[in-house]
């Protein structure tokens, strides 16, 4: 096998998702408590996983309802070589025709492997890289005009396969996986944030969506795993009711630049990182 340099091998996140926080890892890190590896990591709501790459935490669970999304990190870092294989395939023949070809055959059936490969390769050549279904369960994201889409390299796949050998991998319910949760862990919750206005469709990442009884659930949550003792960051919108769900915690407000608009054009948004622990000085 190839040695990989150790500029090449840091590890990064491989999909490029809607509401992921690359942006915002350097302003993450500096809030994690600096003993964040005495317990367990937990992020039930994994998405691209951007934290746990920067942190590389040694013990983790890592968890989505997106049974697609866990199944695609698990073969990311069982088959990394066969998966950039089925990338490579994939690579040589896109298009916009061949983009609408594969998301067919993705929603009906395919190998295990080689549909967890064309996940990553649909989520580099869709819009935004938004993964949205309809009720049916269905992908249903138009193409992103993406040529040639940037898709991980083998050093690259390697990387992230290494780092996700610390971490259970898990397809649930955020409240299923947090049940076993214990004091001095550490759980990142980042949820689906609630759309800017009514015609917004991006919390759409299942079929069950993500609504306002879900986020009440989150605050719920973060309430029990505060009692029960753990450290809680929890990013969202800044929105009055968001914030409203959060007495007691600690807020921050953090402006940022986001491209989830339909016309492609960047907007600002303000959001909040909540915590329940002291900020290292």
């Amino acid at each position: 096998m190839k040695k990989v340099s150790s500029k090449e091998s840091m590890p990064k996140p491989f999909l490029r998702w809607a509401g992921g926080k690359t942006y915002l890892v350097p302003f993450l890190r500096s809030l994690v408590p600096p003993d964040v590896n005495r317990g367990t990591y937990w992020e039930p709501f994994l998405g691209a996983g951007s934290l746990f790459f920067a942190l590389q935490p040694p013990r983790a669970v890592l968890a989505d309802r997106n049974a697609d999304l866990i199944a695609c990190f698990r073969a990311v870092r069982e088959h990394p070589d066969l998966i950039l294989r089925h990338l490579q395939a994939y690579a040589a023949r896109t298009s916009e025709e061949y983009y609408y070809a594969a998301r067919a055959r993705y929603n009906k059936s395919m190998d295990s492997t080689a549909k967890s490969a064309m996940f990553i390769y649909l989520n580099k050549t869709c819009f935004n890289g938004i993964w949205r279904v309809n009720k049916k369960g269905e992908f249903n994201v138009p193409y992103g005009h993406k040529k040639p889409p940037a898709l991980p390299s083998r050093a690259e796949l390697l990387s992230a396969s290494a780092a996700l050998r610390s971490a259970e991998l898990r397809a649930g319910d955020f409240r299923e996986v947090l049940k076993e949760a214990e004091a001095a862990d550490f759980i990142y919750l980042d949820p689906p944030y609630p759309p800017l206005n009514k015609t917004a469709y991006f919390t759409h990442y299942t079929q069950e969506g993500f609504g306002v009884d879900s986020q009440i659930a989150v605050a719920k949550i973060a309430t029990l795993l505060d009692k029960r003792g753990c450290r809680v960051l929890i990013s969202n919108a800044d929105t009055e009711f968001i914030r409203s769900l959060y007495d007691g915690f600690q807020i921050l407000e953090r402006g940022v630049t986001r491209w989830i608009r339909t016309d492609g054009k960047r907007y600002q948004a303000d959001e909040i990182l909540v915590l329940n622990y002291d900020i290292a000085a």
